[in-house]
């Protein structure tokens, strides 16, 4: 699972200009932390979704994507 988002998924969500590290894998859930573009982005629920449904396609796992927002270093200062 680890070598399919870090080789599949994501280049595809670097392309737009954000990261995801995955924090931890504990069965069917997946805990991820969103850099870069991500941290900000408006449509994060439907990204993970379509994670989701990657992994269900091409690895015929269901399964469930807790993220978390790494928030730029310029909104320590708010």
């Amino acid at each position: 699972m680890k070598e399919y988002i870090e080789t599949v998924i994501a280049p595809r969500i670097r392309g737009d200009g954000g990261w995801l590290d995955i924090l931890s894998i504990d069965g069917d859930c997946i805990k991820v932390r969103l850099q870069g573009e991500c941290s900000k982005c408006n449509i994060a629920p439907r990204c993970m979704d379509w994670v989701r449904q990657e992994i269900k396609r091409d690895l015929g796992r269901d399964v469930r994507i807790e993220y978390l927002r790494k928030k730029p270093f310029f909104w320590d200062n708010d």
